[in-house]
């Protein structure tokens, strides 16, 4: 029942940052509200990013796991969500204002890799 009310809880999350994220995209001129703007779109764009990419995650977990492997990996599962969602952003981000190539996407890449072997040796020592 946990793991229904914590699913239940991330979808929530997820619908209400994307209504965030459409509200921000439709009601806010970016070239005229210069960063705060920009920060919006990111900030807004990230939680929604991170809730679906978890929601993805999961799913697919209880297609191959079943409920208990889902349920047993799911801060797991939420965290990889972020870590990808945190990384697409910083390369929009990068991206807009123009200092993307490809050595950075590389270089923020194996960061989010490092971040996540870290966080999973981390995880299992306790």
């Amino acid at each position: 029942m946990k793991f229904q009310k914590l699913l239940l809880g991330v979808r929530f999350f997820t619908v209400l940052s994307f209504s965030a994220w459409i509200s921000v995209l439709l009601l806010i001129d970016p070239d005229v509200s210069g960063i705060v703007g920009i920060a919006l779109f990111l900030g807004t764009l990230f939680s929604f990013l991170a809730g679906s990419v978890a929601l993805v995650l999961i799913g697919l977990a209880e297609r191959f796991l079943g409920e208990a492997g889902a349920s047993a990996s799911f801060y797991a599962l939420f965290r990889q969500g972020f870590i990808l969602s945190a990384y697409v952003v910083i390369l929009l981000g990068l991206s807009r204002f123009g200092v993307l190539a490809w050595w950075n996407a590389l270089l923020g890449f194996a960061a989010a890799l490092l971040v996540e072997l870290t966080a999973r040796r981390l995880s299992a020592r306790e």
